[in-house]
């Protein structure tokens, strides 16, 4: 498990946000745990944002922020007790709630299909029929990409024995396997894609599955009893989650900055200049519409409406990785929203824009 670096956030630079609010009380320590082993540009709403802009300091929190290999690690370590909340993929918890496990998801940040196999530019594959006899490359096989990417070849008829799948990680590495056709597709995610091509790896076509419209990921899970007795705690952590999806949408420029500072490990190695900035900043933007207020119609950070989450089960269901449907009540919340979603946005907004960031 690698620690993340925290960074905190200087008493001079949050009343120039507007959003100082001293307090004579300690801060509650808590532990995310994020699904991810490293924290790209992407995943700064939930880790760099609302830290370094005081968000969670606000709501009385210090969060500290762990990465992990995979959901099913991240969940483990909130089951186990050894943190408060975890982030990421909320099928991995899915599965245990039909297990027994008593766990809930109560704020989702990003709502929509994140997933696709991709097919280069130049191949002469023209659809997924075409992939039978090929390889394609996955993150890892505990990826979401790695399941979505089978259930979508399966709607084309093939099934495993039929192509094979082999880990090639993201960037530099996805990009070495598809260069030297140790690859000849990949089944990512949007943001991971982007990232290519700001490499100069470009695609043809990026297929998604359309059972999979209603997907969702990027959400907090805990305890199942934690929603009421540590209400105002989840409350304020998503919140701060909140905030910092809005003020990316307004400046994501800064967001980069900002997580780049805060953490310095995932800034390019060449150092952190405008070009790379600007190309980061591409990446970023690529789920601003899913991370958005409105993604689902609602106007809302963090909901899913009952239908939606139907449907998504109702995918899950299709494709194997749930044995059967349930009630959906019994995997999440809606009931922390209208408290999470009770901040003003219009000085988040005004922050945004009026906002610098020092070397």
């Amino acid at each position: 498990m690698v620690r993340a670096i925290r960074t905190l956030l200087s008493a001079a630079v949050l009343m120039s946000s507007g959003l100082w609010a001293a307090s004579s009380y300690a801060q509650e320590k808590i532990l995310l745990a994020h699904a991810l082993p490293r924290l790209s540009a992407g995943f700064a709403i939930a880790s760099s944002l609302p830290e370094y802009l005081g968000y969670w300091k606000e709501e009385g929190l210090e969060v500290e922020v762990v990465t992990n290999r995979g959901s099913a690690a991240a969940i483990q370590l909130v089951l186990g007790g050894r943190a408060d909340a975890a982030y990421g993929n909320p099928t991995t918890a899915m599965k245990a709630v039909q297990k027994d496990s008593n766990l809930k998801f109560y704020y989702t940040s990003l709502r929509g299909d994140i997933f696709g196999i991709a097919i280069p530019e130049g191949s002469d594959l023209t659809g997924l029929s075409d992939l039978k006899g090929k390889t394609i490359g996955v993150s890892s096989f505990a990826s979401g990409g790695a399941n979505y990417g089978k259930a979508l070849l399966a709607t084309a008829g093939l099934k495993e024995g039929d192509f094979d799948m082999i880990e090639v990680g993201v960037g530099a590495r996805a990009a070495g396997a598809l260069k030297s056709d140790q690859v000849q597709a990949l089944s990512l995610w949007d943001s991971a894609y982007q990232a290519m091509n700001n490499s100069e790896i470009n695609f043809s076509q990026i297929i998604q599955d359309p059972r999979a419209k209603y997907f969702v990921a990027g959400s907090l899970t805990v305890k199942g009893e934690e929603i009421e007795k540590r209400r105002k705690m989840l409350v304020g952590l998503a919140r701060g989650i909140a905030k910092a999806q809005l003020f990316q949408e307004i400046n994501p420029e800064a967001s980069v900055r900002i997580h780049w500072k805060v953490y310095p490990q995932s800034a390019p190695r060449e150092g952190v200049t405008d070009e790379a900035v600007a190309d980061e900043v591409k990446v970023v933007t690529t789920r601003t519409e899913m991370q958005s207020a409105n993604a689902v119609g609602t106007n809302r950070f963090g909901d899913i409406p009952k239908e939606n989450m139907d449907k998504f089960q109702e995918y899950l269901v299709t494709v194997g990785d749930l044995p059967g449907a349930i009630d959906v009540g019994n995997y999440y919340t809606n009931d922390l929203i209208d408290e999470i979603n009770n901040f003003d946005r219009d000085a988040i907004i005004q922050q945004a824009k009026s906002f610098e960031i020092s070397n």
